[in-house]
């Protein structure tokens, strides 16, 4: 698949929000450019600063940090279609807190700060659109802290497994775990109890 094909689909789906003219769109094409990382590579890292913020075109990125023990934590997992980037970082220039590594090949497009800021300026209407992104993004950051602190592992799983179906195919057990904020031994043991449940 050729680049213009490859920014047609951000463009795609920046018009299903949006209304723009061609010179709008032209300007969305030549802001971002295309990238293809390899599996276990990362977009950006825990304590540099995140200088780019990425839409995924294809694969898979799990988003994660880790703590001062070495344990990793996992916030979240990004498709498909999906934004990834370190907001605070981003738009601060501080060191991120966070890590954004490809857990398959993936091709994204990726703009920095400058040119965000350029091109919300040539096209108004994106600045009103990520901030509604932003509002979503933060919104289902709340919904998981809630079912964090009030459902069960369990409960938490069949969320996930409800928003993002297969994504047993493409993310480990134990990365699985770590989002769910339990050992692989203990989800390991849930995913056999659920299983005998259902069977009976």
């Amino acid at each position: 698949m050729n680049e213009q094909m490859l920014k047609q689909q951000l463009i795609h789906y920046l018009a299903e929000r949006i209304m723009l003219s061609e010179e709008d769109k032209q300007a969305i094409a030549a802001a971002y450019s295309i990238q293809t990382l390899k599996r276990k590579e990362f977009l950006f890292e825990q304590g540099k600063i995140c200088q780019t913020e990425a839409f995924i075109l294809s694969g898979t990125f799990r988003v994660f940090y880790c703590d001062q023990k070495g344990l990793e934590h996992v916030l979240y997992f990004a498709f498909k279609d999906w934004w990834v980037g370190d907001m605070a970082s981003f738009n601060s220039t501080e060191p991120s807190g966070l890590n954004a590594q490809a857990l398959e090949e993936s091709v994204i497009l990726t703009i920095d700060p400058i040119k965000k800021e350029e091109l919300f300026s040539r096209v108004p209407a994106l600045e009103r659109l990520f901030r509604l992104i932003i509002q979503k993004h933060l919104a289902v950051l709340q919904k998981r802290f809630l079912l964090t602190i009030s459902a069960t592992a369990a409960e938490r799983y069949l969320e996930l497994i409800r928003r993002a179906p297969g994504i047993e195919q493409l993310v480990p057990q134990h990365q699985i775990a770590s989002y769910l904020g339990i050992l692989p031994e203990s989800f390991s043991r849930m995913k056999k109890q659920m299983h005998q449940q259902k069977k009976s």
